[in-house]
């Protein structure tokens, strides 16, 4: 699949947009457990993202969309679930490094389901962003002792995350390729959504829920922020499924993901920028800078 100029602007705008909402919601954090966190976002993202597609197109799916969508709305729902006990049995330092293998495994498995063979610059920017990833995992602490890191149970379930949410761009494409339009967006965030409510209710966990999303009222500029940012990213990475291959929008995801983490964390957080975060940025740079370069 050739990646067009329109198919470059949107894989980069999402890519900031990803690493805006980051910022944001860690921010945000402060205030509501990341647990918690995850399951509101959805649920007020769908109706945001609704409006935007009613201002596009009339309602409606083609049926061919259909089984795509409903598989990566259950995907989505079970990666978000792992992705939130994973959190709650191993600290993040040893978890959220894993998403960074998203690339490698989202370019192999669009080369299986979808015949986007990469090329040599695609493997090795996937690559350098994995290899940042470590630099920066090892830097702050995080992979000092593999075996111990092994062992972790939300290590297992973080690696699961980052198979089934590389499956969920493969199947996103997929409904995109058969005629999913702008309702797409909204109609997968909204399944997600109701999945998450669903595992919610049946851990009898819906009023701790709403009592932890309280204090996000008293920001509502901060919150309001969040949900139009995050609802961005996600309408514009799925237009840019339409001109681009799944590895390539993945790798530039993550390695302007990573690298705005550490910079935006350095400028807003005022956490320290040491050599090996610097050293993780030149090496997440240069992935991004070569698989965009030669395109």
């Amino acid at each position: 699949m050739p990646i067009t100029g329109i198919g470059l602007v949107f894989t980069l705008i999402g890519a900031l947009s990803w690493a805006l909402f980051d910022a944001t919601r860690k921010r945000l954090s402060r205030e509501i457990s990341p647990v918690y966190l995850g399951l509101l976002l959805p649920l007020v993202q769908a109706p945001l993202l609704a409006l935007w597609a009613a201002s596009r197109e009339p309602l409606g799916l083609p049926a061919a969309c259909l089984l795509p969508l409903v598989t990566s709305a259950l995907v989505n729902g079970v990666a978000l679930v792992l992705f939130l006990d994973a959190l709650r049995l191993s600290p993040m330092s040893l978890t959220i490094p894993l998403l960074s293998f998203t690339p490698v495994i989202s370019t192999t498995l669009a080369w299986i389901f979808r015949g986007q063979a990469p090329g040599a610059a695609q493997y090795a920017g996937a690559v350098l962003v994995v290899s940042g990833a470590v630099v920066l995992g090892m830097g702050g602490g995080a992979w000092r002792s593999l075996a111990s890191s092994v062992r972790e149970p939300g290590v297992r379930r973080m690696a699961l995350v980052a198979l089934l949410w590389s499956l969920t761009s493969v199947l996103d494409q997929t409904a995109v390729s058969r005629g999913a339009g702008a309702w797409y967006a909204p109609a997968v965030t909204a399944a997600v959504a109701l999945l998450m409510l669903a595992w919610t209710l049946a851990r009898g966990q819906f009023r701790a829920f709403l009592s932890a999303a309280k204090p996000l009222a008293t920001h509502p500029l901060l919150t309001g922020t969040a949900i139009v940012i995050g609802a961005t990213a996600l309408a514009v990475q799925i237009e840019s499924f339409r001109y681009a291959p799944v590895g390539f929008i993945e790798v530039v995801k993550r390695g302007t993901g990573m690298a705005s983490a550490v910079l935006l964390g350095r400028f807003l957080f005022g956490e320290p920028l040491n050599r090996s975060k610097g050293l993780a940025v030149l090496l997440l740079t240069l992935g991004v800078a070569l698989v965009v370069g030669l395109r």
